[in-house]
């Protein structure tokens, strides 16, 4: 269990709180709180910061995801060989991690979902060249443009997080263009190479043909 799944824990229990009354006030799943407690989910701060708030403790400033992450880099990470001095010149011995940990992250363009405009920049950690599991070099951010899909608590403003490809897993959330618009809905592909899709008060099918997929949703990322 990491600093943060115990210190949600023992707050949680201080306010004689379940997982799923916990999870209710927070708009998550029970299952999720408890992943969470384990340590077996790794949360952005966002999330951290909405469950310390229904705690009503106090959440550290600095990205938990990224702080995670760097531990489990530091951990590993092999060390440093002892420099040589030449000539008799004063050669610093001491091991420097900064240029390591500068590999730990990168940034990316923030776009709007609908006019394909860069809104923002985001600052993710990364780990043997990969993002929450991605290749960093396959993902992609874009900015909720409106509530078409509340009922699958998606609003606007969000952040999402997008794995790009082309290849579609039914009932999963994607990034796609139809007909010339961009579209963000859930997929499931049907016979005769049609695909269904959902928003919160409509179904259609349509041809696959007609549909060109930029990406699958991965993550959500909400501003408080």
């Amino acid at each position: 269990m990491n600093k943060t799944a115990e210190k949600i824990q023992l707050a949680r229990l201080k306010k004689n709180m379940t997982t799923k009354q916990l999870a209710k006030k927070c708009g998550l799943t029970a299952g999720y709180i408890e992943q969470i407690e384990s340590g077996k989910k790794i949360i952005s701060e966002a999330i951290a910061e909405k469950i310390f708030k229904v705690l009503e403790v106090k959440s550290d400033s600095v990205s938990l995801e990224a702080m995670a992450r760097r531990e489990e880099y530091v951990k590993k990470a092999p060390k440093p060989k002892p420099v040589q001095k030449v000539q008799h010149h004063s050669v610093d011995h001491t091991p420097s991690w900064s240029g390591a940990l500068d590999n730990l992250f990168r940034k990316y363009p923030v776009y709007n979902a609908h006019t394909k405009k860069e809104v923002g920049e985001k600052t993710v950690a990364t780990l043997d060249t990969k993002v929450e599991g991605y290749h960093c070099d396959k993902i992609s951010f874009i900015e909720v443009f409106d509530n078409t899909m509340s009922s699958y608590n998606i609003l606007e403003g969000d952040t999402l997080m997008m794995f790009l490809t082309q290849d579609i897993t039914n009932d999963k959330i994607y990034y796609f263009e139809y007909e010339n618009r961009p579209y963000i809905r859930k997929l499931r592909k049907e016979q005769n190479k049609k695909i269904s899709i959902y928003s919160d008060n409509q179904t259609e099918t349509v041809d696959a043909l007609k549909v060109k997929l930029i990406g699958k949703i991965v993550k959500l990322e909400r501003n408080l």
